[in-house]
């Protein structure tokens, strides 16, 4: 795909009609669609190729909206106002340093938020984007490695596909990691290949961003998605979830009363004494085992700094004996028994996967999110 500058972008808007239903694929004449809807003060809706639109009318002054990932239940249709954008676009720059000079690389579907603010940022900085229809892994390094982009949104698989396809060195090209969780041996790697890696927590209703990591601090800040934007309260609840409210916040779902009070997500996290975010998990993925509580992304960190790991998904079942017991399926050339000892070293007895299972892939989704439910056995 070529490379849009913002006046590019615009021109495509002005060729083509307003829709208010955009199918998402990657092409001038959805972007071109997209614009012009925009710019006509018509809400658009963005969803994958295939699904139908919901039949609630949106409510005054929507500008998009985006379906949720539905990682907590069936997906809902998040409400993003103009007012939501204009204060997102407005905190991640601030962040982030962009300029009119930048050029952003975007693989990203755009039915997702995370493609489509890369748009929203790169348009008001006045800068140009450059589509990939397609992740390419050996494109994309080329594109990094080049100068052909100085900045790029990546989900952590597509990073790893990317130093495994070339580890560099790279210039200093600041690549906003986000999506799922992003391993700590990940992030180290990015940085030793030269890469300006900011690890990223971000949610639909958020458009996007919520913490970054603040360019400059990647090593201090390892283990953390870095402070919240300017303008986002975002704190721990009683039950250890993070709540978020500000002006970048949707006030709700489509075919549902209009929110009240922060937004309660149901992930968990906790802040660090430098006011950065941790995030430990989805709370619905916690598992307590013998009364204990593990969660499955430190496992996974633990257990992907092995050699013999290529990935790993942490879950529990259902046990008569422990409640629930932990489970680790991986896939790479670790033997059982070396693993398991690997682990015995590094995590608290409790934690240890009881049951271990090899796969030649983790199931993930399009922003690498662990699917856990393809990987439990029916009980």
């Amino acid at each position: 795909m070529p490379l849009l500058s913002a006046a590019d972008l615009a021109e495509l808007a002005a060729r083509h009609a307003p829709a208010r239903h955009v199918v998402a694929r990657l092409s001038t004449g959805t972007i071109g669609a997209l614009l012009a809807s925009w710019d006509a003060g018509l809400p658009v809706l963005v969803t994958p190729t295939g699904e139908r639109p919901p039949t609630a009318p949106p409510p005054t002054g929507t500008h998009t909206l985006v379906p949720t990932s539905g990682t907590s239940g069936a997906p809902k249709v998040a409400v993003i106002t103009r007012s939501n954008v204009d204060a997102a676009v407005a905190a991640s720059t601030k962040r982030l340093g962009n300029t009119g000079a930048d050029r952003w690389l975007l693989a990203l579907p755009l039915h997702h938020v995370g493609g489509l603010s890369v748009l929203w940022r790169s348009v008001a900085a006045g800068g140009a984007v450059l589509l990939h229809e397609r992740y390419d892994a050996v494109r994309a390094a080329a594109a990094l490695r080049n100068g052909e982009a100085t900045i790029a949104s990546l989900v952590p698989t597509m990073l790893d596909r990317l130093l495994a396809a070339d580890p560099g060195p790279y210039p200093e090209v600041k690549v906003l990691l986000g999506g799922a969780a992003a391993p700590g041996t990940l992030v180290r790697r990015g940085l030793d290949a030269g890469l300006l890696v900011l690890p990223t927590y971000g949610l639909t209703e958020a458009c996007s961003q919520v913490a970054t990591v603040v360019p400059g601090e990647e090593r201090a800040s390892l283990g953390t998605v870095g402070p919240p934007l300017d303008g986002l309260d975002v704190t721990i609840t009683g039950e250890g979830r993070i709540s978020v409210d500000g002006p970048q916040v949707s006030p709700g779902y489509l075919g549902e009363p209009p929110r009240s009070g922060p937004l309660v997500t149901g992930d968990l996290g906790r802040v660090d004494g430098a006011g950065r975010l941790v995030v430990l998990g989805r709370a619905d993925d916690v598992i307590v085992t013998g009364g204990e509580k593990v969660w499955p992304q430190h496992v996974e960190d633990v257990l992907r700094e092995h050699p013999g790991v290529d990935d790993v998904a942490v879950f529990g079942e259902p046990d008569e004996e422990w409640g629930q017991r932990v489970v680790a399926t991986y896939a790479g050339t670790a033997g059982r028994q070396e693993l398991e000892s690997w682990a015995r070293t590094r995590l608290a007895r409790h934690a240890v996967p009881k049951d271990w299972r090899t796969a030649s892939a983790i199931p993930r989704t399009p922003l690498g999110k662990v699917i856990r439910s393809a990987l439990a056995r029916p009980s």
